[in-house]
């Protein structure tokens, strides 16, 4: 009788032992699968693609690496991907509430990385926006094609035929020139004839402002935004411009608050301009603050005035700015008035 429980009982002690040793190896689904394949960053901004990789369930952390890097255009390999940058990386959160530029700085720190890299457990891609000081290529030309490995200790998937096709820098939004040509952006009202053209210019909000000759509304095309890069530093500054292009005191704006009016420091006024000490890029990264619109994606700046009107009505004037600056420097945003907005009372 012991010797019958001793072979029956070998078989489940042989199964307990195969099942232990299945359960202690990963799984790898051959279903997991990213779920984009082409991307297209705009060079200059630290780009991260998250969440693309669907794991079907599969064991993680699973390990990822960038291998057969080559350009689109005729499939010569490439080692573009391994130029190395130092980029600027968060160690600590921004909160919207720094007092100083040090502050910010003070959370961010240097750190070296390829230009364009896989996360090696999440399977997430990353442009670095340094790359746009190196030999990347750029739209019209192709791009690049790369696989990845993806394997943990159950197996290895491979993921072929990736794309990579970056724009070329646009170093602010709303940007009026073409993403891949670069010329200045134009509109043909006639599509017959392609030498009557106008150019694209940025527009602000412009909201219950008159025309001082002719006492009608100005409409939001009255006004041009013009973003100009002066130095390497780290200053903003908001100029007004009349329609003979004389300055317009920013004082005249004159319910503005502006010492709140953007994430800025030790900000100086003139007759001609207002000018800030801030960090870049600005938005200094995609998060919700006062100081942007509703999902942290851009800057928001709102000029406003307050006069007597006609039939002594108190009346509110308003500018206002959606924008981002993502290259660092000493930068103007200048507002022309094609038509003289008018300031005083009635």
């Amino acid at each position: 009788m012991r010797r019958l429980f001793i072979l029956l009982s070998l078989p489940l002690l042989f199964f307990a032992c195969r099942k232990w040793a299945a359960d202690d190896l990963d799984y790898l689904s051959k279903r997991a699968v990213y779920n984009q394949k082409v991307f297209a960053p705009v060079l200059g901004r630290t780009t991260l693609y998250s969440q693309i990789f669907n794991t079907d369930n599969s064991t993680t952390p699973i390990n990822f690496r960038i291998l057969n890097v080559r350009y689109k255009k005729d499939g010569k390999p490439t080692n573009d991907f391994d130029q190395k940058v130092e980029a600027l990386v968060w160690k600590s959160s921004y909160t919207g509430y720094e007092k100083s530029l040090a502050e910010i700085e003070a959370k961010r720190g240097i750190e070296t990385h390829s230009v364009f890299e896989v996360r090696q457990q999440s399977g997430d891609f990353v442009l670095w926006a340094e790359a746009v000081g190196t030999a990347m290529r750029q739209q019209p030309d192709s791009g690049y094609l790369f696989d990845v490995e993806a394997s943990n200790s159950g197996g290895t998937n491979m993921y072929k035929d990736i794309s990579l096709m970056p724009f070329r820098e646009q170093a602010y939004a709303p940007y009026e020139y073409d993403a891949i040509t670069g010329a200045h952006r134009a509109n043909y009202p006639n599509p017959n004839d392609s030498s009557v053209f106008e150019l694209i210019y940025n527009h602000p909000g412009v909201y219950n402002m008159i025309d001082d000759a002719t006492n009608l509304p100005l409409k939001g095309d009255s006004v041009r935004v013009f973003f100009h890069r002066k130095g390497n530093g780290n200053s903003l500054s908001f100029k007004f411009m009349d329609k003979d292009s004389l300055p317009i005191d920013p004082q005249k704006f004159n319910l503005t608050p502006w010492d709140s009016i953007l994430h800025g420091f030790n900000r100086q006024m003139t007759a001609t301009e207002v000018t800030y000490e801030v960090a870049y890029p600005i938005p200094a990264m995609r998060f919700r603050t006062k100081y942007t619109n509703g999902d942290g994606s851009q800057a928001y700046v709102r000029f406003s005035f307050t006069r007597v009107g006609f039939g002594n009505v108190r009346e509110t004037g308003v500018l206002d700015l959606n924008f981002n600056i993502y290259q660092k420097g000493d930068w103007e945003i200048i507002f022309y008035f094609r038509n003289n907005p008018r300031f005083r009372d009635e």
